[in-house]
């Protein structure tokens, strides 16, 4: 039977998981069996990763990396063939949008995927968010995008240029607001500590 989730559809089993294809698949990997993956030959998942209800991922080109200790929660998308980065403790709020192929809406290009390519005007690049990066419901990151270590972006951020690390971001375009603490560093390190006691009691 599958494991039951806490409310709606359960989560895929491992062997159902492992059967997908990812190119790499950590431990403890918990994905919704209403979450849309497509091209998954091309993403790699670390160690105790949760994806929750009607997020919709697409890796159609390049390889997409989401690390360890994730959470991406419900109705995100990350769409697009730049390809994506999510390190070890970073996460999305439900409704963030990372968009790594954008159509260029300025330059007389046609815009949509059915027109022929050489029509078209597509910028694609890839999206990195560095460790503990955490961004708020509704964000839309845009191709080519780097978020600094340890940032933070509030709800409803439009984010068009990289972010420096430790800031509080916010705003359409988002702005820096404050600095945030580094010491949610030495809770990772816990994390890490604990995880490997669990290992050597599993030996």
């Amino acid at each position: 039977m599958p494991r039951k989730s806490t409310i709606g559809e359960p989560y895929y089993e491992r062997e159902e998981l492992e059967a997908a294809g990812f190119a790499s698949l950590g431990k403890n990997v918990l994905i919704k069996k209403n979450v849309g993956i497509y091209f998954p030959q091309n993403l790699h998942i670390g160690d105790n990763v949760r994806i929750d209800d009607f997020t919709v991922i697409g890796s159609t080109k390049e390889p997409c990396y989401i690390g360890s200790y994730v959470h991406i929660a419900s109705h995100c998308c990350i769409l697009g063939s730049g390809g994506f980065t999510m390190e070890d403790f970073s996460g999305l709020a439900p409704q963030v949008t990372l968009v790594t192929g954008s159509d260029d809406y300025t330059s007389g290009k046609l815009t949509n995927p059915m027109v022929p390519k050489d029509l078209a005007g597509v910028k694609e690049a890839r999206i990195i968010l560095k460790k503990h990066v955490i961004l708020g419901t509704g964000c839309v990151v845009f191709p080519g995008v780097e978020i600094g270590i340890g940032s933070s972006v509030g709800a409803l951020s439009l984010v068009t240029k990289s972010l420096d690390e430790w800031g509080v971001y916010l705003g359409a375009p988002c702005r820096r607001f404050k600095s945030r603490s580094d010491k949610i560093l030495e809770l990772e390190a816990e994390v890490w500590k604990r995880a490997e006691q669990e290992n050597a009691k599993a030996l």
